[in-house]
């Protein structure tokens, strides 16, 4: 819940902005980056599509999709027992449960057919996989992929393997903050990509798109900390982290040539 100052709908992740939406509106713009991703699954829009949600969070991005996109199913896999709860009351509430599903899934080792989606996403969480180039996640990824469909992820990766002093403490106390043991690469998890078996690959740094909803994080993470670190309940060295994270994670931003937000999409040969 520590998420709810953030997205009235608890999305667990930034915003992106396209001409002519509000800039003011933020909850749109994050409404817009699952738009954003599911576009680029090139999902055929006369068919019904399955979809699974790779760190689904509590189902705002699948719940959003399911209304954007009417023929798409999708299953939402988390390893946190608490979301699936939380994601099935809310589902339920905007009556798209016969079309989502959320179970208590590691990404990856899923434990689903081979070749059964015809899409995966994964938003701001296939960093919490090891290592720079997040192997697992991809291999994992591929499996279950159909010949011929695509995966698509929304994430912060790093650029260049050096890094000033000042960088190199503002990414510790961001990974500690949110728990990582790395955010990946953008050279390691597209080698990666290609190793394992993706064709047309395509990588986009939307920092830009991005800063706008960036631009709220001061105002929101420190209303969070006077309401609920000082004042609120709960595990206060859980919620400083919460608070630490998204700050020190804007001033992290600003190293252009060092960090990014992208999104990097690739497809599973048809053959």
């Amino acid at each position: 819940m520590d998420y709810e100052p953030w997205s009235s709908q608890l999305n667990m992740h930034f915003g992106y902005y396209r001409f002519w939406l509000n800039p003011f509106n933020r909850e749109r713009m994050l409404d817009e980056m699952s738009y954003q991703v599911a576009k680029r699954l090139q999902l055929d829009s006369d068919a019904s599509s399955s979809l699974i949600d790779l760190g689904c969070g509590v189902g705002a991005s699948a719940r959003y999709l399911c209304k954007c996109f009417p023929n798409v199913n999708i299953l939402g896999a988390t390893i946190v027992p608490w979301q699936i709860e939380q994601a099935r009351q809310l589902t339920h509430q905007n009556e798209y449960e016969n079309r989502i599903s959320f179970e208590l899934l590691d990404y990856r080792d899923l434990g689903i057919a081979e070749n059964s989606v015809d899409g995966a996403y994964a938003m701001e969480s296939s960093c919490y996989d090891h290592g720079k180039d997040k192997r697992q996640f991809l291999q994992e990824s591929y499996r279950v992929l159909k010949p011929g469909a695509r995966l698509c992820v929304a994430d912060g990766f790093t650029k260049s393997r050096q890094h000033s002093r000042f960088f190199s403490y503002l990414y510790k106390k961001v990974c500690q903050g949110w728990v990582l043991e790395d955010f990946a690469g953008v050279d390691e998890f597209v080698a990666a990509m290609r190793d394992i078996g993706f064709e047309d690959i395509q990588v986009e740094d939307v920092s830009w798109r991005v800063a706008l909803s960036v631009s709220f994080v001061p105002w929101v993470s420190f209303k969070y900390f006077f309401k609920t670190v000082l004042f609120g309940k709960g595990n206060k060295r859980t919620q400083l982290g919460h608070f630490i994270a998204p700050v020190f994670g804007l001033l992290m931003g600003l190293h252009r040539r060092q960090y990014g937000y992208h999104l990097i999409s690739a497809r599973k040969p048809r053959s």
